[in-house]
C-alpha cells in the first residue's frame, strides 16, 4: 500500500510529465480508484501537495492543480538560481557524484533531442526538468534533490500555461548542451556564469508567455 508521501511523489511525477495541468480538478474518487489507494490516504497525498505549493484546496470546490500566475515566477527562479548555481560551486568537491550526473545529464539532453525533432514537447519538457535536477544532484545533498522536484514540477505548470507552451523548452535544448559541455571540460565556474544568464533569460520568457490573469 502506498504512503501519502509516495502518493504525493507519484502525483508530482504526474504533473512534470504534463499529465495534470493548472487548474485541472483532482477527484478524490477517480483517483483514488487509478491509483488503487484509499480515500483517506489520497487526501493525505493532498495536504502535502498543498503545503508544497502544488495544489490548491478551494472549499466547496475541491482540489485543483495549482493555478499558477506571474507572481509565482520570481519566488521560483530565485529559488533555482540559488540552488542551482549553489550545486555547481559544490561539484568540485564531488567527483564522483559529477560523473554521474554528467552521465544523467547527457542522457537527458539525448532525449530531449530527439523529443524535439520528433516534435514530442511534453517529453522535452521533462527532459528539461530532468537535466536540470541533475545540476541539483551535483551538490551530493539527497534532501536538496526532493525539494527540488517540487520546485521544477511547480515550474512545469507556469510552463505549460503560456502562449505556445509546445515550443517553450525548444531553445533550451541547446542551451543545455552548453552548460552540459562546460561541466564536462571542468569549467565550473563558465558553467555557472552560463546557468545564471540562462536563467535570468527563461524568468523573463515565462513572464513574457504568461496570461495577464
Amino acid at each position: 500500500m502506498a504512503t501519502s508521501l509516495e502518493l504525493a511523489a507519484l502525483i508530482t511525477s504526474k504533473i512534470d510529465r504534463g499529465e495534470l495541468t493548472s487548474g485541472t480538478r483532482l477527484s478524490e474518487v477517480a483517483l483514488a480508484e487509478e491509483l488503487g489507494v484509499s480515500r483517506n490516504t489520497l487526501r493525505e497525498a493532498f495536504r502535502v501537495l498543498a503545503q508544497d505549493g502544488l495544489v490548491d484546496h478551494i472549499p466547496n470546490r475541491g482540489v485543483f492543480v495549482h493555478s499558477f500566475s506571474k507572481s509565482d515566477v520570481n519566488d521560483i527562479y530565485a529559488y533555482r538560481e540559488f540552488v542551482e548555481l549553489a550545486a555547481i560551486r559544490a561539484a568540485k568537491d564531488h567527483p564522483a557524484q559529477v560523473q554521474q550526473c554528467l552521465l544523467q545529464m547527457r542522457q537527458a539532453y539525448e532525449n530531449a533531442v530527439t523529443a524535439n525533432e520528433n516534435g514530442n514537447w511534453q517529453t522535452v519538457g521533462s527532459e528539461n526538468s530532468a537535466f536540470h535536477l541533475a545540476i541539483v544532484e551535483l551538490a551530493g545533498v539527497k534532501r536538496l534533490v526532493i525539494e527540488a522536484r517540487k520546485v521544477l514540477a511547480l515550474a512545469r505548470i507556469g510552463f505549460l500555461e503560456t502562449r505556445d507552451s509546445e515550443t517553450f523548452h525548444s531553445p533550451y535544448v541547446e542551451l543545455n548542451s552548453e552548460i552540459l559541455h562546460r561541466l564536462e571540460k571542468g569549467e565550473f565556474v563558465a558553467a555557472e556564469d552560463f546557468l545564471k544568464q540562462y536563467l535570468e533569460r527563461s524568468r523573463q520568457d515565462l513572464l513574457s508567455r504568461l496570461p495577464e490573469k
